[in-house]
């Protein structure tokens, strides 16, 4: 009986045995499946995704963690005597300083600078300890400072190679070759090799094993390629061309990443990326896009080095045109642990991006995680699937203006963007704080949906020639110059037919009295009548002057002026001294500048951390953020720092003073005026700058639709009079 009971007990021991092993097998086929998906992090938004629920849909998250080393400043550019010809401060017996490379030198960051005095020129270097090494006693200056503008390489074995691209003028037409020279380690000049016409050199490194290889231009083949050369003699490989997927005249950035190489390069239509190139097989392969991320490319600075490390990071080494404020940065891809704030736009701002990557290290509940459409993707299908899940109640935490347009009045009137007044109060943030254009975008009433957090905005001005007059014209005015001009030419570069039809139409609510709305309450329709000269005129300036490609390099009789800083803003004077009047944009009020809305933000009210994504755009109108803007060539929308920007920024530290015929005409900052009169009319333009109608947008696209059959010659301007007419119609009809 009890041998029964034993082998009942050793039956049932083998079961619990089988079944816990069955189990531990479970749990380590579980657990290395969830090894091998954390190994495969996210790289990034690529281009020419054909599925961008892949980026939209996401519930887990990645954002590169970076961590910066600063390096020792030899402080050897300020020693540099300012506003003084280098040849003169020689002449005066004074030591000039020019910085030649920062790089990475048998493992480590090093920077070389060169010294030169009337009498001698020599190349030091200096590491990241703050030590200096004297490399050569004497090199030609030839290779300094000096047109073609030649880069410095300095090779494991100590020698150095000297690149530039050489442009020579040949009979009044100018050619380009790529140029590479070598010196050893005590400056002789070992020889000096050319590429070939319409060639350029763009970058170069040396791989642990001591290939080198370089990225050059092929203008005739317009594009750029990956090439190794011979150390002995700087010719190219045969066989050893690898083509890359980036133009000419656009700045690729080659390092290692081992013994292949690794390439960082940008156009339109990739963005920005990291790809690991294979000298063995030729592969490409991605290993980091910084679309999707919060990396801030740049700040102003200049790459100077980069490497993919062993781990799959990427290290680069950073310095400003001077030589100073050499960094190097970390960055490496890691899963967000906080809570995810997701927001989301057709573009990122490398300044957005920067404050994004700094209020994720300070705050230690929320990271900000970026959404844009990436380069190379659809940016209409992009912003569909976005309305598709705000429509579902899900969506976004954080929407950024370029992603709505088309969509943001339905939004609005479905109550899909979060009031946000109320967090303004709670967090004491004023209006009066700011300049207007900060919370008109999107505002309904008194009632504030959207924050612009720089200064943005546009305005545009039109040849005084065409115009016949001085005078800022009204929009049937400005029409009528413009079909009674007889020269040949466009309005604007790149706007065809319906762009300018679009700008015409969109600064007016009442489309220039065209329509007529009906009061809220009243359970009327409004009317509309397009049967007009006005409408007519406008479609025929439009095509006559629409930029389709007719004209071989067209004169523009129009122009952009810019109102995010005082640089690019015309006063009146620079305005009748140029010859433009300022025309638009037409509002119903008067002519004056329009907002952008691609720097505006808004809450998705559908989101479940509304207080995390508030206390983002918080800290992005704080002072401390606000402070950085000018660091990215833009303006403050804060009152205050604004001030202190225009008077540190631009009077005090660029301002220089410009001289006509030996007579003071203006403060100028690099050439353009800075004067009292213009930083008084540019502070009006701003208080005056005002956001696009929106309850139009749905019309102008009834318009723009049918307004093809006229710029194509199918029909008529009064038969797209009369299809807008009743399109229109029935539109105001469905609203009453």
């Amino acid at each position: 009986m009890w041998k029964g009971k034993t082998r009942v007990k050793n039956k049932i021991k083998e079961c619990v045995f089988f079944i816990n092993m069955i189990l531990l097998l479970s749990v380590c086929l579980t657990s290395c499946g969830e090894r091998e998906e954390e190994e495969i992090p996210w790289k990034g938004i690529a281009p020419g995704m054909e599925d961008l629920t892949a980026v939209t849909d996401r519930t887990v998250y990645y954002d590169v963690a970076v961590e910066t080393e600063e390096f020792p400043d030899p402080g050897l550019w300020g020693k540099n005597t300012e506003d003084e010809h280098y040849f003169s401060a020689l002449v005066d017996g004074k030591t000039v300083y020019y910085p030649v490379n920062v790089q990475f030198y048998k493992g480590e960051p090093v920077q070389l600078w060169a010294e030169q005095t009337l009498k001698s020129l020599q190349l030091s270097l200096y590491r990241s300890d703050g030590t200096k090494e004297l490399l050569l006693d004497s090199v030609s200056s030839e290779y300094i400072n000096k047109v073609p503008a030649y880069q410095w390489y300095m090779a494991q074995e100590g020698d150095f190679y000297c690149y530039a691209t050489d442009y020579t003028n040949v009979n009044g037409e100018y050619t380009n070759e790529g140029v590479l020279v070598k010196m050893n380690s005590s400056g002789e000049v070992l020889y000096r090799q050319t590429m070939g016409k319409d060639t350029g050199i763009i970058d170069m490194c040396q791989t642990e094993e001591g290939r080198v290889y370089i990225v050059w231009e092929d203008m005739a083949g317009d594009t750029q390629a990956v090439a190794e050369v011979e150390p002995d003699t700087g010719v190219m490989i045969d066989g050893s061309r690898i083509d890359l997927p980036y133009k000419p005249h656009y700045v690729t950035w080659l390092g290692t990443a081992g013994n292949a190489l690794a390439v960082i390069g940008s156009n339109p239509e990739k963005g920005q990326q990291v790809t690991k190139v294979d000298p063995a097989d030729k592969s490409l392969s991605p290993i980091l896009y910084f679309a999707g991320t919060s990396y801030g490319w740049g700040n102003g600075s200049l790459l100077c080095d980069m490497r993919v490390m062993e781990d799959g990071s990427l290290e680069l080494l950073w310095s400003d045109q001077h030589g100073n404020d050499c960094h190097l940065d970390k960055v490496r891809m890691e899963k967000v642990e906080k809570t995810p704030i997701v927001l989301r736009g057709i573009r990122t701002a490398s300044w957005l991006a920067d404050r994004t990557a700094e209020f994720n290290r300070e705050n230690d509940e929320y990271h900000v995680v970026i959404e844009d459409c990436g380069e190379g993707n659809d940016e209409e299908d992009f912003a569909r699937l976005t309305s598709v899940q705000i429509g579902a109640g899900k969506g976004p935490d954080i929407l950024c203006g370029g992603l709505l347009e088309g969509y943001i009045l339905g939004m609005l009137e479905k109550g899909a963007l979060e009031e946000l007044n109320p967090y303004m109060d709670a967090s004491g943030i004023r209006e009066e704080d700011y300049f207007p254009m900060a919370f008109s975008t999107w505002r309904q009433g008194e009632k504030i949906y959207g924050v612009n957090f720089i200064l943005s905005g546009n305005a545009y001005l039109i040849d005084e020639k065409v115009l016949g007059s001085r005078e800022t014209p009204d929009m049937e005015t400005m029409l009528e110059a413009l079909l009674q001009w007889e020269g040949d030419g466009i309005c604007l570069a790149g706007y065809d037919s319906a762009a300018l039809l679009n700008m015409f139409l969109k600064g007016s609510e009442s489309l220039y009295g065209m329509v007529d709305w009906a009061e809220e309450g009243t359970g009327l329709s409004g009317s509309c009548d397009f049967n007009t000269k006005l409408f007519a005129d406008m479609l025929e300036a439009a095509r006559r002057y629409g930029d389709d490609g007719r004209r071989n390099e067209p004169v523009s009789i129009m122009r952009w002026m810019r109102l995010d800083n005082l640089i690019h803003f015309r006063g009146q004077a620079q305005r009748e001294a140029e010859g433009w009047v300022a025309a638009g944009i037409q509002f119903d009020e008067g002519c004056g500048g329009a907002s952008s809305s691609w720097s505006t933000l808004a809450v998705n009210a559908n989101s479940a951390h509304k207080e995390g994504a508030w206390e983002f755009i918080r800290y992005l109108l704080s002072e401390e953020a606000q402070s950085t803007v000018s660091e990215w060539f833009q303006s403050p929308v804060h009152r205050g720092v604004f001030e202190k920007h225009m008077q540190e920024d631009v009077i005090d530290e660029m301002v220089v003073e410009h001289y006509v015929n030996g007579v003071l005409y203006y403060p100028a900052y690099y050439g353009e005026d800075v004067s009292e009169e213009k930083q008084a009319e540019y502070l009006r333009a701003l208080e005056e700058i005002r956001p696009l109608p929106l309850r139009t947008e749905p019309i102008i696209e009834i318009i723009l639709e049918e307004a093809g059959d006229y710029f194509n010659g199918s029909k008529s301007a009064g038969e797209v009079s009369q299809v807008v007419g009743n399109r229109v119609r029935l539109f105001l009809e469905e609203q009453k």
